[in-house]
């Protein structure tokens, strides 16, 4: 999930998957918003379940954090026991690495994956100093240095029907972050609140949260009052399918967030499902605006954009030459993003309201 190359495809099968788990709601506990955990708090703990976002009804997860014991871990899908607060982690997502330097526990970070990916000037520094070690690649990671780090967890993103190999036997415990299972954007956000409460930052995480949340709502009700409403296309071809995120996703919530139109929003799917060319542009041939995101270490044009697929040139947006592209190598898309929507709806309502001054984060016109 850390990779800021991961392909589009990647992109759009994690999308697809369906977010039909055991939801949680408003259910007196610490998360408001999310529906994919439950923290409760004891006198002495935290206890904390994490929806299986892929088998609806069952859990993923359960967790008890305490600070009064300290008990052996073995890896279970029940009840594990960890002991907090974590004072050594291997963190496996750079955005949630990213977070822990907003919280002030970078010192907690004992290892990453991918630190190519990662551009936070501080994570760089201790990584250069051998502070923070490289853990490898997130999806096969080094056992062999996380052992030696003797780390207290290690922060891992779930996937459907996919184990965690070796480090399942390490008797270190598994923190598995389905953060970005969430389909709203303030509820993924939200999970802010549960990272603090790992690393002792619970003050800092809930003021962290409550300053995006309000950023975001903010941002929410000026677009509201805008009177156009452009129609928006998202994303490319990859390979013979155009993956479209649907209406219930948390890019096609938050374009509706930005006072704009998403043309697939009448597909209430939470993921993404794979069209043909000929069904996406009957639909969005007249779009107004078109959204990319580029991962290539080649700048994106709209001459290769058409030398790619000539029929992209059809589209009303590339004619009247407004696309904007987010060229998540130059930019930390996939470290900010995640827990700071607010940013990212604050493009989009540059793009679709250029009468509103916000500046943008990430996304920029695409060049000639």
């Amino acid at each position: 999930m850390n990779r800021k190359t991961i392909s589009t495809l990647f992109v759009s099968v994690l999308l697809t998957a369906c977010n039909a788990g055991h939801q949680f709601h408003a259910d007196g506990g610490i998360m408001e918003l999310a529906s994919h955990i439950s923290v409760q708090e004891t006198a002495h703990s935290y206890n904390v379940k994490i929806a299986n976002p892929w088998k609806k009804g069952t859990l993923l997860h359960t967790y008890t954090l305490t600070d009064s014991l300290s008990t052996d871990y073995s890896f279970n899908r029940d009840v594990n026991t960890v002991h907090i607060p974590l004072k050594r982690v291997v963190v496996m997502t750079n955005s949630l690495a990213h977070l822990m330097v907003e919280l002030g526990v970078e010192e907690c970070i004992a290892g990453v994956c991918e630190p190519e990916y990662i551009s936070d000037s501080l994570i760089r520094a201790r990584l250069a100093d051998g502070t923070i070690a490289d853990c490898g690649n997130s999806m096969y990671p080094t056992v062999e240095k996380i052992m030696e780090l003797h780390p207290d967890a290690i922060m891992v993103s779930p996937f459907e029907q996919t184990g965690y190999g070796q480090l399942e036997k390490l008797g270190i415990p598994l923190l598995e972050c389905a953060d970005y299972m969430e389909t709203s954007p303030l509820a993924r956000a939200e999970w802010i609140r549960f990272y603090g409460r790992l690393f002792n930052a619970a003050a800092a995480a809930d003021s962290l949260y409550g300053q995006v949340s309000r950023d975001y709502n903010n941002l929410k009700q000026l677009a509201s009052k805008t009177v156009s409403r452009p129609k928006v296309m998202l994303d490319t071809r990859s390979g013979s399918a155009w993956y479209v995120a649907g209406g219930g996703s948390t890019i096609g919530r938050m374009i509706a967030d930005a006072g704009a139109l998403y043309l697939f929003a009448d597909n209430d799917n939470s993921g993404s499902v794979p069209l043909s060319f000929e069904t996406v542009y009957e639909k969005a041939q007249d779009a107004d605006v078109w959204l990319l995101k580029n991962s290539s270490s080649v700048p994106l044009t709209y001459s290769l954009l058409e030398s790619d697929f000539k029929s992209y040139a059809s589209f009303k947006p590339f004619r009247e030459r407004n696309i904007w592209v987010c060229d998540v190598n130059q930019v930390p898309y996939f470290e900010l993003s995640s827990f700071h929507p607010e940013m990212l709806l604050g493009d989009f309502i540059s793009i679709f309201h250029p009468e509103i001054k916000n500046g943008r984060h990430f996304y920029r016109p695409l060049n000639e």
